[in-house]
């Protein structure tokens, strides 16, 4: 499986190792940001402040902020990705929440994990 390529191609084994890790970094993300959210109050804002009165007869506020969309959902990766990174300390924390609390995540980044080893497997034998 580790055969080096002559073309320089990156191998089959490099490939699916890069393939876990980044499952294993966005999984970790959404532990740790299950564990803020739950643990920290991380990002609750109250929602209800930006409910429009559906008896209200006007312009829709969706329409006037539709530019802040792009800017908020940057906002919100880079406060995802930072808070994996902020979470490492809490890694034991982390880990015992999302058993006890959030199951179906870490079952389903495992069989993520499988998938990409699965995968990798067949590569090697089509190569």
């Amino acid at each position: 499986m580790s055969r080096k390529n002559n073309d320089g191609e990156a191998s089959t084994s490099k490939v699916i190792v890069m393939l876990m890790l980044a499952i294993a970094f966005f999984g970790w993300a959404f532990f740790a940001a299950a564990y803020a959210h739950s643990e920290e109050g991380w990002r609750q804002a109250d929602s209800s402040a930006n409910i429009a009165d559906p008896s209200e007869v006007g312009q829709d506020e969706r329409l006037e902020n539709a530019g802040n969309i792009t800017r908020e959902s940057r906002s919100s990766l880079k406060d995802f990705i930072w808070n994996a990174f902020s979470q490492i300390p809490n890694m034991v924390a982390v880990i015992s929440f999302n058993f006890q609390h959030r199951l179906w995540l870490v079952i389903l980044f495992a069989c993520l994990e499988a998938g990409a080893l699965g995968l990798g497997y067949a590569m090697s034998k089509i190569d």
